[in-house]
């Protein structure tokens, strides 16, 4: 019976639970934002605030004033190519008139020397 005693005395005697009454979530809320700004402030330590960014912008640029430079060189290319194809038919022009023009002093020549020369 003693021992029954004991039990009950210790269930009387010891501490009893602590029950809270209030809500947790608000708590939960700030240190969510907490270690969310803190995760952010991170990021942008480490992409050196911005200049990653700003890296990111200058390779746009650097690839639109590329292509660019690449259209007009292709208009100059077709340009060159055009004054070749000129050059090629004003040489071409000039050779068979030049061939023409030695043709007609062979045959001013033999006529000269078949009628003889005018004074």
């Amino acid at each position: 019976m003693q021992n029954i005693s004991k039990k009950r005395n210790y269930k009387l005697t010891r501490n009893t639970a602590r029950i809270r009454t209030g809500s947790v979530w608000p708590n939960y809320l700030l240190a969510c934002v907490f270690f969310v700004s803190i995760g952010f402030a991170c990021t942008y330590y480490y992409v050196d605030g911005g200049k990653s960014i700003n890296f990111l912008l200058k390779i746009d640029e650097l690839q639109q004033y590329n292509a660019k430079q690449e259209k007009e060189l292709l208009e100059l290319k077709l340009e060159l190519q055009m004054s070749q194809i000129s050059y090629e038919k004003i040489s071409k022009g000039l050779k068979e008139a030049k061939e023409e023009n030695t043709n007609l002093k062979e045959s001013i020549l033999f006529y000269e020397k078949v009628v003889g020369k005018r004074k």
